[in-house]
């Protein structure tokens, strides 16, 4: 069945909403704990575009990892191509600390993810990127982060399964 009709949702919701979709399920989130950018339609937008870019962040790191075939010819390109697209997150993102500034949104939490990631793969790479590493230092300061971060229960890999070609456990 598909992703709108499923009956097994990714993140229940409350009472009779469920949510499938890591976007939808962000959004739906960030909207129960205050963590959407107001009414301001330019920080609206901003949010938005950061939020698809992020994704798609994800999406190429996803498909790389998964290259079926030749991974490391076409691992340099990749990585010259996410670079290029972190430079431009990153002049957008700004001083921050976080996407909107001061204000935490569900999507700095994307780009945490996200980013976290695929600094994994090429730490070297993400770290010229100074306003992320400085997002991504601000969640990880963030105090009511703190017992999670610091539990048995956080873990940081594996991203993929032992079949992929980038597990994040390298």
């Amino acid at each position: 069945s598909s992703g709108i009709n499923a009956e097994w949702p990714l993140r229940p919701g409350d009472g009779d909403i469920k949510v499938t979709q890591t976007v939808a399920i962000c959004r739906y989130l960030g909207r129960k704990f205050g963590l959407v950018p107001g009414d301001d339609e330019k920080d609206i937008v901003k949010c938005e575009m950061i939020e698809q870019e992020a994704h798609d962040l994800r999406t190429a790191f996803t498909k790389i990892c998964f290259e079926k075939e030749d991974y490391e010819g076409k691992k340099p390109a990749y990585l010259d191509g996410m670079e290029k697209k972190l430079e431009m997150l990153d002049k957008y993102i700004g001083d921050g600390p976080f996407v909107l500034g001061e204000k935490l949104t569900y999507v700095d939490f994307m780009v945490y993810e996200y980013v976290s990631q695929i600094r994994k793969m090429a730490p070297e790479r993400v770290d010229t990127a100074v306003n992320i590493g400085r997002l991504l230092n601000a969640i990880e300061a963030l105090p009511q982060l703190q017992d999670h971060f610091n539990s048995e229960l956080y873990k940081t890999g594996p991203i993929h399964p032992p079949f992929a070609n980038f597990t994040g456990l390298e």
